[in-house]
């Protein structure tokens, strides 16, 4: 619990709402060349449930994924050859 109380305070969050999918990959490419630690920023977008939650849980979930996301990330596929 102490852990993750750490990185919502120091976590980064930037939450998107209303963006066209092509706009909101400009900003994210925007962002992550303008400021200095990119992969420190969690970014999200706004769906209905997330739009019924308070802002505080909304931040601290997209905040743990993020970190989650960093210690675990996803395995690229690769094509079989034939």
């Amino acid at each position: 619990m102490e852990e993750t109380q750490k990185e919502l305070e120091n976590g980064k969050a930037i939450i998107l709402h209303g963006f066209s999918r092509e706009e909101i990959f400009t900003l994210i490419r925007t962002i992550k060349h303008e400021v200095g630690t990119p992969e420190d920023i969690a970014f999200a977008m706004t769906t209905p449930h997330s739009l019924s939650l308070k802002l505080e849980d909304v931040v601290k979930d997209v905040i743990e994924e993020h970190e989650y996301m960093k210690k675990h990330p996803p395995q690229k596929r690769t094509k079989k050859q034939d």
